[in-house]
C-alpha cells in the first residue's frame, strides 16, 4: 500500500471539525487507539459538519430525519497514543439529493502526522419510514455550498476509489 501524498497543510485548508486529547478509555491492549475510536473521532467531526449545515440533532428531533452511514472505508496510517492531541477535518466529496460522500482526516497534532482517513457514504433518512429522503432545502443548500468550497481546493482527496454517493 502506498503512502498518502496529501500534505497536512492541504488538509488544514478544510475547517477544523473536532479536536481532542486521547483518553485512556480509547486504548486497546496494545496501548494505542483502538480501531473503533478512529471511526468515533471522524463521526464527531461529521456531527459538527451536519450541525453547521442545520442537519444535526435539532433537525432530527424537529423533522424526524437523521443521517445513516451506508458504507465506510478506513485507512490506518500511524498509531495514536494516550494523551496525544488529534484534530479531525472533513471533506465533502460528492452530494446527491439524498446522500453524501465524505472523507475524514484524523491528524495526530502531537506528532504532526496523518493518522488515518475514513471515507463515509451517508444518507439522509426519514425516521418514520426508515427510508432515504431528500435533504431539506436549507440543509441541501448548506451542503451544496460546502461541496463547492471543497471542490475548489487545488488538491485531490486520496480516496480508495470504490465508493460513490
Amino acid at each position: 500500500m502506498s503512502r498518502i501524498a496529501t500534505r497536512l497543510a492541504e488538509i488544514r485548508q478544510l475547517e477544523l471539525a473536532h479536536r481532542q486529547a486521547i483518553p485512556a478509555a480509547f486504548l486497546d491492549e496494545n496501548q494505542h487507539v483502538n480501531v473503533q475510536f478512529y471511526v468515533h473521532l471522524v463521526e464527531k467531526g461529521l456531527v459538527a459538519v451536519f450541525e453547521r449545515a442545520g442537519l444535526g440533532e435539532i433537525y432530527a428531533a424537529a423533522d424526524e430525519h437523521g443521517n445513516f452511514a451506508l458504507e465506510q472505508h478506513i485507512r490506518y496510517l500511524a498509531e495514536i497514543l494516550r494523551d496525544e492531541q488529534v484534530s479531525v477535518y472533513i471533506r465533502l466529496l460528492e452530494l446527491t439529493p439524498k446522500r453524501a460522500y465524505f472523507m475524514g482526516f484524523v491528524i495526530n497534532d502531537t506528532r504532526e502526522q496523518l493518522a488515518c482517513t475514513v471515507e463515509v457514504v451517508q444518507m439522509n433518512v426519514d425516521i418514520r419510514q426508515r427510508r432515504g429522503a431528500p435533504y431539506p432545502p436549507a440543509g441541501k443548500a448548506a451542503l451544496q455550498a460546502l461541496h463547492a468550497r471543497h471542490e475548489a481546493l487545488d488538491w485531490c482527496a486520496p480516496v480508495c476509489g470504490v465508493m460513490r454517493a
